[in-house]
């Protein structure tokens, strides 16, 4: 495969989660103001790692820095065991 064709599958791989992303947030929220059904309560970080962001993307996204991320979902994870 060619170096521009590579580019190209990556940029829609990035453009395909991103999407991913805001339909969760969108759907979460829609969920919880109608009552249709009860999300799982959990954090942005989680509700976007879920969606398929990684811990780099979610911390660019919400300025925070990477290590931040991931503790935070480490504690959620922590949490629910």
């Amino acid at each position: 495969m060619s170096e521009p064709a590579e580019r190209q599958i990556a940029l829609l791989h990035s453009i395909d989660t991103k999407l991913s992303a805001l339909l969760a947030l969108v759907l979460d929220a829609h969920l919880r103001e109608t009552g249709i059904a009860k999300p799982k309560p959990r954090g942005i970080d989680r509700l976007l790692a879920d969606a398929g962001l990684s811990p780099k993307q979610i911390a660019n996204l919400l300025g925070k820095t990477d290590r931040a991320v991931r503790m935070q979902l480490t504690a959620e994870k922590e949490k629910r065991l």
